[in-house]
């Protein structure tokens, strides 16, 4: 695969002299810093960030990455929706009806949460696990799952390795395999608890709307918090995968400049990336049901650029604040 290059320093350095706004803001970012950056200067981090992406080829990465997130996702999703037919006999049957529409409410925001037509293959595949327990594919997809998605957990822990001693360290494989196994059963948690929400939060609601007769502007206020909470989740998944998953001599703060950046352009990407499948993508009627194992690929390529984007902001400013502080020991940042 050809590296793709970033723009070459010296022409950017000519396109910024022609905007003189852009110019007046570079200087004002050499001199200023941001909450969470520890005093470093935005235009000290901004430029670290450049020549690490440049440096390193974060699309190579990611590429890697979401090969061993992409091998893991199914034997994960076999596993955990082997676990619906359990959930709707014993913790569904406290709702309204005992969860009746249980089935299309999961369908739904899964189309919704998938681009393109993955979301149909994925509701083929549960409508039936739905419909035939099998006790024994749980067993064997528990262990499929953990093996394959701690392969792609240790992939990106890799991806977050590097030679800055100052500031990382060096992990024993062994190490490094379990705290991979850890993170995946964290995020598998943390991935129950937002399905759970979306489709526990879809049944009340609707009972609630139906037999209070809530009022529309309330009934949009709860779906709003339901989503609220579930990025709240996905700023969770993505903070814990920086915390404990690059080797820094100083972990990263729940509340990190990266895991913002990565959970906003996380959203922003998956939504647009959808809206791009669903209106002017033609991957379907080129290669047939194969197109939506492309779309998945791609999307999860996509959130891997993000997460290894958000964790280059994070190590930026790691080793800039412990380089400020071999310079200047008596300040050191909180």
């Amino acid at each position: 695969m050809k590296k793709i290059k970033l723009p070459d320093k010296k022409k950017v350095q000519e396109s910024v002299l022609r905007w003189k706004w852009l110019a007046r803001l570079i200087e004002w970012s050499k001199y200023h810093s941001l909450p969470g950056f520890f005093k470093v200067p935005v235009y000290d981090v901004t430029l670290f960030v450049y020549r690490e992406a440049s440096r390193q080829d974060l699309f190579s990465k990611a590429n890697a990455v979401a090969f061993s997130f992409f091998l893991s996702l199914f034997p994960s999703l076999m596993s955990l929706f082997t676990l619906l037919p359990f959930l709707r006999e014993y913790v569904f049957s406290f709702l309204p009806d005992k969860g009746a529409n249980f089935d299309e409410t999961l369908k739904t925001d899964i189309h919704e949460l998938m681009p393109g037509n993955a979301g149909d293959q994925i509701t083929l595949f549960i409508e039936d696990l739905i419909t035939n327990p099998r006790v024994g594919l749980l067993s064997f997809g528990f262990i499929l799952a953990i093996y394959f998605a701690s392969n792609g957990m240790l992939a990106m822990m890799k991806s977050f390795e590097k030679s800055e001693e100052r500031s990382f360290k060096k992990r024993k494989p062994l190490h490094s395999r379990l705290i991979a196994i850890l993170l995946t059963f964290q995020l598998g948690v943390l991935l129950i608890a937002s399905v759970l929400l979306i489709i526990i939060g879809n049944l009340l609601i609707g009972w609630l709307a139906h037999f209070i007769h809530l009022d529309a502007f309330f009934a949009w206020i709860l779906y709003a918090m339901r989503w609220v909470i579930i990025l709240m989740l996905v700023y969770t998944v993505i903070s814990l995968v920086y915390r404990y998953g690059a080797p820094t001599l100083r972990k990263f703060s729940m509340f990190s400049p990266g895991a913002t950046l990565a959970t906003i352009l996380s959203i922003l990407s998956s939504v647009a990336f959808s809206f791009y499948v669903d209106q002017f993508s033609t991957y379907n009627k080129l290669y047939g049901s194969f197109g939506t194992i492309i779309v998945t690929m791609l999307w999860i390529q996509i959130n891997a650029l993000v997460l290894l984007l958000g964790f280059e902001l994070n190590a930026a400013i790691a080793i800039n604040r412990d380089i400020r502080s071999e310079h200047n020991p008596d300040q050191e940042p909180a």
